[in-house]
Protein backbone atom coordinates (compact mmCIF):
# COMPACT_ATOMS: atom_id res chain seq x y z
CA UNK A 1 0.00 0.00 0.00
CA UNK A 2 2.90 2.12 0.53
CA UNK A 3 4.09 1.70 -3.17
CA UNK A 4 0.27 2.74 -4.60
CA UNK A 5 -0.04 5.59 -2.19
CA UNK A 6 3.32 6.86 -3.52
CA UNK A 7 2.65 6.67 -6.65
CA UNK A 8 -0.75 8.12 -6.59
CA UNK A 9 0.90 11.12 -4.50
CA UNK A 10 3.43 11.16 -7.30
CA UNK A 11 0.94 11.57 -10.41
CA UNK A 12 2.13 8.46 -11.86
CA UNK A 13 -1.24 6.88 -11.93
CA UNK A 14 -0.63 4.27 -14.42
CA UNK A 15 1.54 2.90 -11.56
CA UNK A 16 -0.94 3.06 -9.14
CA UNK A 17 -3.30 1.22 -11.51
CA UNK A 18 -0.90 -2.06 -11.85
CA UNK A 19 -1.80 -2.51 -8.30
CA UNK A 20 -5.46 -3.55 -8.74
CA UNK A 21 -6.27 -6.95 -9.70
CA UNK A 22 -7.76 -8.11 -12.50
CA UNK A 23 -11.13 -8.35 -10.74
CA UNK A 24 -11.36 -5.42 -8.48
CA UNK A 25 -14.87 -4.38 -7.34
CA UNK A 26 -15.35 -0.46 -6.22
CA UNK A 27 -18.24 0.48 -4.22
CA UNK A 28 -18.82 4.02 -5.15
CA UNK A 29 -21.61 5.93 -3.28
CA UNK A 30 -24.11 7.93 -3.71
CA UNK A 31 -26.82 9.28 -6.90
CA UNK A 32 -24.27 9.92 -9.67
CA UNK A 33 -24.31 7.56 -12.82
CA UNK A 34 -21.32 5.48 -11.17
CA UNK A 35 -23.06 5.18 -7.86
CA UNK A 36 -23.23 1.35 -7.07
CA UNK A 37 -20.65 -1.58 -7.71
CA UNK A 38 -17.97 -1.38 -10.33
CA UNK A 39 -16.11 -4.58 -11.32
CA UNK A 40 -13.38 -5.15 -12.94
CA UNK A 41 -9.68 -2.58 -13.80
CA UNK A 42 -11.05 -1.26 -16.19
CA UNK A 43 -14.56 -0.02 -14.36
CA UNK A 44 -12.22 1.10 -11.41
CA UNK A 45 -10.10 3.10 -13.55
CA UNK A 46 -12.47 4.43 -15.83
CA UNK A 47 -14.26 6.13 -12.35
CA UNK A 48 -10.84 7.28 -11.07
CA UNK A 49 -10.29 9.04 -14.67
CA UNK A 50 -13.67 10.30 -15.05
CA UNK A 51 -13.18 12.39 -11.53
CA UNK A 52 -9.65 13.31 -12.44
CA UNK A 53 -10.75 14.85 -15.98
CA UNK A 54 -12.99 16.93 -13.55
CA UNK A 55 -10.17 18.94 -12.44
CA UNK A 56 -8.51 21.04 -14.82
CA UNK A 57 -6.26 18.90 -16.99
CA UNK A 58 -6.61 16.44 -14.62
CA UNK A 59 -4.92 18.23 -11.84
CA UNK A 60 -6.30 16.53 -8.65
CA UNK A 61 -3.70 17.08 -5.56
CA UNK A 62 -3.92 13.39 -3.73
CA UNK A 63 -2.90 14.03 -0.24
CA UNK A 64 -3.80 10.34 0.81
CA UNK A 65 -2.15 10.38 4.66
CA UNK A 66 -2.43 13.82 5.63
CA UNK A 67 -5.26 12.35 8.46
CA UNK A 68 -4.46 9.08 8.90
CA UNK A 69 -3.96 5.18 7.73
CA UNK A 70 -5.77 2.34 8.90
CA UNK A 71 -3.83 -1.17 8.25
CA UNK A 72 -4.81 -4.90 8.91
CA UNK A 73 -3.53 -8.27 7.49
CA UNK A 74 -6.36 -7.70 4.89
CA UNK A 75 -7.59 -3.77 5.14
CA UNK A 76 -6.08 -0.69 4.89
CA UNK A 77 -8.18 2.63 5.20
CA UNK A 78 -7.01 5.81 4.29
CA UNK A 79 -8.46 8.96 5.05
CA UNK A 80 -7.66 11.13 2.41
CA UNK A 81 -8.15 14.89 0.80
CA UNK A 82 -8.59 15.73 -3.06
CA UNK A 83 -8.88 18.73 -4.12
CA UNK A 84 -10.24 19.08 -7.58
CA UNK A 85 -8.75 22.52 -9.53
CA UNK A 86 -11.87 23.62 -11.54
CA UNK A 87 -11.72 27.40 -13.20
CA UNK A 88 -15.30 27.97 -11.12
CA UNK A 89 -12.71 27.65 -8.03
CA UNK A 90 -10.93 24.35 -5.94
CA UNK A 91 -13.12 21.57 -4.94
CA UNK A 92 -12.13 19.83 -1.97
CA UNK A 93 -13.75 16.45 -1.32
CA UNK A 94 -12.68 14.15 2.08
CA UNK A 95 -13.54 10.89 2.36
CA UNK A 96 -12.13 7.14 3.47
CA UNK A 97 -11.71 4.93 1.06
CA UNK A 98 -11.20 1.20 2.80
CA UNK A 99 -9.18 -1.45 0.61
CA UNK A 100 -9.03 -4.96 0.61
CA UNK A 101 -5.89 -6.88 -0.17
CA UNK A 102 -4.71 -9.64 -1.18
CA UNK A 103 -1.31 -10.96 -2.54
CA UNK A 104 0.10 -7.73 -2.62
CA UNK A 105 -3.34 -6.71 -5.11
CA UNK A 106 -6.26 -4.17 -4.67
CA UNK A 107 -8.86 -6.59 -4.66
CA UNK A 108 -11.66 -4.03 -3.06
CA UNK A 109 -12.28 -0.34 -2.89
CA UNK A 110 -14.94 1.03 -0.69
CA UNK A 111 -15.60 4.73 -0.71
CA UNK A 112 -17.21 6.45 2.64
CA UNK A 113 -17.75 10.38 1.60
CA UNK A 114 -17.75 13.10 4.00
CA UNK A 115 -20.13 15.42 1.89
CA UNK A 116 -21.99 13.11 -0.51
CA UNK A 117 -24.14 15.72 -2.00
CA UNK A 118 -20.59 17.90 -2.99
CA UNK A 119 -19.30 14.38 -4.56
CA UNK A 120 -22.57 13.78 -6.88
CA UNK A 121 -22.64 17.65 -7.98
CA UNK A 122 -19.29 17.61 -8.67
CA UNK A 123 -19.15 13.98 -10.66
CA UNK A 124 -22.22 14.65 -12.28
CA UNK A 125 -24.81 11.96 -14.12
CA UNK A 126 -22.41 11.20 -17.32
CA UNK A 127 -20.63 8.19 -16.64
CA UNK A 128 -17.34 8.42 -18.88
CA UNK A 129 -17.01 7.44 -22.41
CA UNK A 130 -15.56 3.71 -22.87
Amino acid sequence: MQSYIAAARSGDFSAAYRFYSEDIVGHVPGRSAFAGELRGRQAVIGYIEHARALSRDADVDVELNVVDMLASDERVALIVREVFHRSTGDVEIKRSNVYRVRGGQIVEISIYEANQYEVDALVGSEPAAA
